[in-house]
């Protein structure tokens, strides 16, 4: 089902995805605005970490769509996690230029007193390898530092943020699982300045479900040394076994392309 969805999305024009979410934003912020006060008290506050022996390992699976006026791309990923670890493998494939890659990681939190510590490791086809860290202090209130580094080898970049990056954040997550995080990450090594800037809101519904909305600006210089200032935004909705994320990304990976990206998955 979810890979003859996928081809549906995938046979619709490129300007038809853009109209499709620039409608879909206006509806959603319109509903947001609307419904934010229903939202309270609707979920239980999100668990500590825990490790129990029995827990069983749950799984992800997401298929996306990707595409520019140029470029056109599809991407699979399995995810599984158990506990405070997290591993994934993945496929991309450019359908316009022929270029495909495989991709895998690992992460894992680890609390130390009041801050909770997030590794991982990426590897990837075309000698790809990175890694990050980042330290987020506990709620209600909560701040957020992070590093990202590579060896700089040819990877498609699906995170959409600079890879070689520091990270800073300020956030507050209420009791019921609503929260809100306003983050930057800002390139410190392949081309310094660029940045991008996120504000991150998430809000849980009945019957398990959420919304999140994250609205990011992207700035700095480009490779040809031109500067760039746009703004994009995704959405996220999920169900307790499924959900779908849209999303119109502007100068996308800070080239002169506009991105629309669609993704769908499953939770198992």
């Amino acid at each position: 089902m979810l890979q003859k969805l996928m081809k549906v999305v995938a046979s619709v024009s490129y300007r038809s995805k853009i109209d499709m979410l620039k409608n879909l934003f206006i509806y959603i912020a319109f509903f947001l605005m609307q419904s934010t006060c229903a939202f309270a008290d609707t979920t239980k506050p999100a668990p500590d970490i825990s490790l129990e022996a029995d827990k069983p390992i749950e799984y992800k699976l997401s298929l996306g769509d990707y595409s520019t006026q140029s470029v056109h791309a599809n991407d699979i990923n399995i995810r599984a996690e158990r506990d405070n670890q997290r591993a994934w493998v993945g496929y991309y494939k450019e359908n316009s230029t022929g270029f495909d890659q495989w991709r895998g990681g690992y992460e894992r939190t680890d609390q130390f007193l009041m801050v909770n510590i997030d590794t991982s490791l990426q590897v990837a086809t075309h000698g790809f390898l990175g890694g990050s860290i980042t330290a987020t202090t506990t709620d209600p209130f909560f701040g957020m530092i992070g590093y990202g580094v590579t060896n700089l080898k040819p990877y498609a970049n699906l995170n959409f943020d600079p890879n070689d990056a520091i990270t800073l954040g300020v956030g507050y997550k209420k009791e019921n699982g609503s929260s809100v995080t306003l983050f930057m990450v800002r390139d410190v090594r392949v081309v310094p300045g660029q940045q991008n800037t996120h504000l991150l809101m998430q809000f849980p519904l009945q019957n398990k479900q959420r919304i999140s909305l994250d609205v990011f600006n992207k700035s700095g210089p480009t490779d040809p040394g031109q500067s760039i200032n746009s703004v994009g935004a995704s959405i996220t909705y999920d169900w307790p076994s499924y959900f779908l994320r849209i999303a119109y990304d502007p100068k996308v990976n800070f080239t002169q392309d506009d991105m629309t990206r669609i993704t769908i998955g499953m939770r198992f």
